[in-house]
């Protein structure tokens, strides 16, 4: 299998020009040394101290069995320490898995949000970040799509070669930070990711091995893995891997619609992560212009297998481009507030001049609002100021963002 997989872009926080380039290209990503601005405790006995006598749900895979359990976090944990290989592995998944983590873990959700790397992308009020966009009010009648995040992730070594994270495929991107590893020397988790063009061979090779069940999507049925001999024909297919080996303080960042694999010397899996030790990441998702295309492309493969569709893309798009108008707007007036020069405030008062005209026309002009006769009901205006007086509709929110 020689030249068989790429090695992961590896850069520091500060180099945000270079992570504009990378992941314009949609390359994974590994910002390191996270771990130096990262505060507070995050060890088993620290979550013990501060949660340990809350319930949880223990995936406990020990005999080969697969098995989930309600029992105290003080439990899982004294559970997760050990050493033994009899012990097997035992993981929590998307912990906390309902409630908000700023309403569970509040010092905790601080610490991560002030030390996660390109915040203008990661976080929640980050300025590329299509979702931080959608409005706190619910004053449209919509709720906000509930991005996941920041949610943790615990799992114990993957002694069995079976991977400690199943198959699945994201519309969103996503960042994954490790904040314990039991093994400090070593890396403790190791990962495969593959470029999101690859899916379609990807999925081609699956259902001409799984010819039963090709009704099925076999990514998106969470139930399907690669052998080492299967990984090999996909190579000779063109599809390469990046190899990630995730340490403490590193955060891997994945772009929408990438499928990832990892695994050790035995089973390797898409979209499977193997932990070499016992480890507890933090990750979040978030969405971005750069991986539009294939939160689209994956958001109507999740319609077409009658999943949920959580992230509402096109009315996440609106809010956006309606936030981003505004902030646009109120640059504007700021501005327009420090013109000094004579030339200068009376090319503000003719703009104002304009507007009020405007307003005016719109006034005479109600009709603007009713579609015209021809017009079909479901057609959409430019909200833009000067395309109201046109009679011109959109059948599709594609439509004006273009038009915009």
């Amino acid at each position: 299998m020689a030249n068989s997989s790429r090695s992961i872009p590896r850069i520091s926080r500060g180099q945000q020009y270079l992570f504009r380039w990378l992941w314009e290209r949609q390359y994974p990503i590994i910002v390191d040394g996270v771990d130096d601005k990262l505060q507070g405790r995050w060890s088993p006995q620290a979550f013990v101290e501060s949660h340990g006598d809350e319930d949880v749900l223990m995936i406990d895979s020990c005999l080969g069995d697969v098995t989930t359990k309600r029992v105290k976090a003080k439990h899982f944990f004294s559970e997760f320490v050990r050493t033994d290989i009899s012990r097997g592995a035992v993981k929590l998944k998307d912990w906390p898995p309902s409630a908000s983590f700023v309403d569970k873990f509040k010092f905790h959700y601080e610490a991560f949000r002030e030390a996660i790397p390109m915040p203008s992308y990661t976080r929640d009020d980050g300025l590329y970040n299509i979702a931080a966009h959608f409005p706190v009010s619910q004053s449209f009648g919509c709720i906000k799509p509930d991005l996941v995040g920041p949610k943790m992730y615990l799992a114990t070594r993957d002694i069995d070669g079976v991977g400690t994270t199943c198959l699945h495929l994201d519309a969103t991107s996503a960042v994954n930070l490790m904040v314990y590893n039991s093994e400090q020397q070593a890396p403790g988790a190791l990962w495969h990711i593959f470029m999101a063009q690859d899916v379609d061979l990807i999925r081609q090779y699956l259902r001409s091995m799984y010819t039963g069940s090709a009704a099925a999507d076999p990514i998106h049925s969470q139930n399907v893995y690669l052998t080492p001999d299967m990984l090999a024909d996909l190579t000779s297919l063109g599809v390469h891997p990046f190899v990630v080996r995730q340490n403490v303080g590193d955060a891997v960042f994945i772009p929408a619609g990438c499928p990832h694999q990892a695994g050790l010397q035995h089973s390797i899996y898409i979209r499977t992560v193997s932990n070499t030790a016992a480890c507890i990441k933090i990750a979040c998702d978030f969405l971005c212009t750069e991986g539009i295309s294939c939160s689209a492309q994956v958001a109507e493969e999740f319609r077409q297998e009658k999943k949920e569709d959580i992230l509402g893309l096109d009315l996440m798009l609106w809010h956006a481009w309606a936030s981003l108008r505004q902030q646009n707007d109120r640059l504007h007036t700021s501005a327009g507030a420090s013109v000094k020069t004579y030339k200068q405030r009376q090319r503000l008062k003719q703009r104002r001049n304009i507007r009020g005209q405007d307003d005016q026309a719109r006034r005479r002009h109600a009709h603007y609002s009713k579609p015209p006769p021809h017009a079909s009901s479901h057609t959409i205006r430019c909200p833009d100021m000067a395309c109201a007086l046109s009679d011109r509709t959109f059948r599709s929110l594609d439509g004006v963002f273009n038009h915009v």
